[in-house]
């Protein structure tokens, strides 16, 4: 049944993308690199991402570094550029709008500064 092991190809397709996303969120992805891992051409891994997922995969893979973010300003004294820059955000002022965009406040009033 072609239909059901095609089924099952994309099932272990996007579980391999996902668990090199959380292997890797801490340093840069591009839609190159991750489509290649895939072996899709960009174009392709991008569809077959948002029909898989239901949203693009930058906007998962930022929404993924946020929440680890998050959890890490909430359970260590790390400060907020570290915190941005290990979880792959290599600009704080994107790494602070891209927060507040996400939980509707900044990361230092998440810890309470």
């Amino acid at each position: 049944d072609t239909d059901r092991s095609r089924g099952l190809g994309d099932v272990y397709k996007r579980q391999e993308i996902l668990t090199y996303m959380e292997q890797h969120y801490t340093e840069e992805i591009s839609i190159e690199k991750i489509a290649e891992i895939c072996h899709y051409s960009p174009s392709h891994f991008m569809k077959f991402f948002k029909n898989h997922m239901g949203t693009s995969f930058i906007k998962y893979l930022n929404d993924f570094r946020l929440i680890k973010a998050r959890t890490r300003i909430l359970t260590t004294e790390e400060s907020i550029l570290e915190i941005a820059g290990d979880c792959g955000f290599n600009n704080l002022s994107h790494f602070n709008r891209q927060y507040k965009k996400k939980y509707g406040i900044t990361p230092s009033m998440t810890r309470g500064v």
